[in-house]
C-alpha cells in the first residue's frame, strides 16, 4: 500500500446576470453569490468552515461568510483532479484557478489552497471525507516561514469569503479552500467575446467608504493544454504582469508625479474605466486596487476585483 499527500499553494453554469446593466454589459450584482446547487459532502464541509473562523480567530482575523459559487469551482475542479490523478492549481486544459473562477461568474478577487491524498491499495470512503478535510486544513496550518503560502492565505484579514472544494474516487481525495474578496456592490463588464482591437468597458460600483487606486491591465494567451506531469510541475500560479496602469482622474490642477490627470472618473465609489484589447485574442484581466478609508499618500491598496474580458 502507498500514501501520498500533497498540498499546492496560492465550471458549470455561473449566476445569471442581475438587470440594470446597459446593453452589450453584463452586471454582477450583489445576488452575484446566489446560484442554485446543492453541494456535495456539505455537513462535512460546514466543520472545515467552522475550523477555518475558529483559526482566523485565533489570529484576530475577522471570520469569513460561505460562498456557494466558489464551493461549486471548488468541487467541480476536485472532481476533474481526482478523476484525471491530478494535483495542484492547473487543470488539464492548462487554465489556472483565476480563470475558472472568471469562467463561471466570479468577478472578485480570488485565491485557492489545494490540497490531496492519493493512495494504492485501498479507496477513500464517504465516512473519512471529514477527517481528510481537517487534516489537509492542519497540514496547511503547521506550515512555517517562509514556505507557509497556505497559512498565510487561510490568515489573509483581506478575504471575505470562502468557499471549499471536494471530490473523491478510488484512492484519490481532492479539496480546495476558494478564498474571495467581495467588496464592490456590482460589477459590469461585456457580457461576451470582444474583437481584438476593441474597446472594452469596466464600471463598478464600491461602498462609499471606499477609496479607489490604480487599475492594472493584463493579459495572457487562451489556455494551452497541459499533460499530468506538466501540471504537476506548476506548484504555484499568479495572475498575469500588467502591461498598462490606470488611475482615477485627479481634480483640475492636481497631477500625478508623471504629470498625467488620471484616465477614468471615479464619484461616490463609482469608476468606469475603458480600455483596448490591444494584445490579440485571449484573456484581458482588469484589477482593481482600493483601500477602506479615505486615500493617504504612501497608504497600502490591495486587489479587489480581476474580472476578465475576452477577445477573440
Amino acid at each position: 500500500m502507498a500514501l501520498v499527500i500533497a498540498l499546492a499553494s496560492c465550471a458549470g453554469p455561473g449566476p445569471g446576470p442581475s438587470t440594470g446593466a446597459p446593453p452589450g454589459l453584463v452586471r454582477r450584482g450583489e445576488n452575484r453569490n446566489e446560484i442554485a446547487y446543492a453541494e456535495r459532502a456539505a455537513a462535512e464541509k460546514r466543520k472545515l468552515f467552522r475550523k477555518i473562523n475558529a483559526d482566523r480567530a485565533g489570529f484576530g482575523v475577522p471570520p469569513v461568510a460561505y460562498d456557494l459559487l466558489a464551493a461549486k469551482v471548488g468541487d467541480d475542479f476536485c472532481l476533474d483532479a481526482a478523476t484525471g490523478r491530478f494535483f495542484g492549481h492547473w487543470d488539464l486544459e492548462g487554465r489556472p484557478p483565476y480563470l475558472r473562477w472568471a469562467l463561471a461568474g466570479g468577478v472578485d478577487y480570488h485565491g485557492q489552497n489545494a490540497g490531496s491524498v492519493s493512495r494504492k491499495g485501498w479507496d477513500v470512503t464517504a465516512s473519512e471525507v471529514a477527517v481528510l478535510l481537517l487534516e489537509s486544513h492542519a497540514r496547511m496550518m503547521a506550515e512555517t516561514p517562509p514556505n507557509d503560502g497556505h497559512r498565510r492565505a487561510i490568515l489573509d484579514p483581506n478575504w471575505t469569503h470562502v468557499g471549499i472544494g471536494v471530490a473523491f474516487m478510488g484512492g484519490e481525495f481532492r479539496m480546495t479552500e476558494e478564498f474571495v474578496r467581495r467588496v464592490a456592490e456590482w460589477v459590469e463588464l461585456p457580457a461576451g467575446p470582444l474583437p481584438s482591437g476593441a474597446e472594452a468597458i469596466l464600471r463598478a460600483q464600491l461602498p462609499g467608504d471606499w477609496s479607489l487606486g490604480a487599475l492594472e491591465i493584463a493579459f495572457e494567451p487562451p489556455p494551452v493544454p497541459l499533460s499530468v506531469e506538466e501540471v504537476t510541475r506548476r506548484s504555484t500560479y499568479a495572475l498575469p504582469r500588467g502591461f498598462r496602469t490606470l488611475h482615477p482622474v485627479l481634480p483640475p490642477n492636481v497631477r500625478y508625479t508623471d504629470g498625467s490627470a488620471g484616465e477614468f472618473p471615479v464619484s461616490g465609489g463609482r469608476m468606469e474605466a475603458r480600455f483596448k484589447l490591444s494584445r490579440g485574442p485571449g484573456s484581458y484581466w482588469a484589477v482593481l486596487f482600493a483601500g477602506k478609508g479615505p486615500s493617504a499618500a504612501g497608504r497600502p491598496l490591495t486587489p479587489v476585483l480581476a474580472a476578465r474580458v475576452e477577445a477573440k
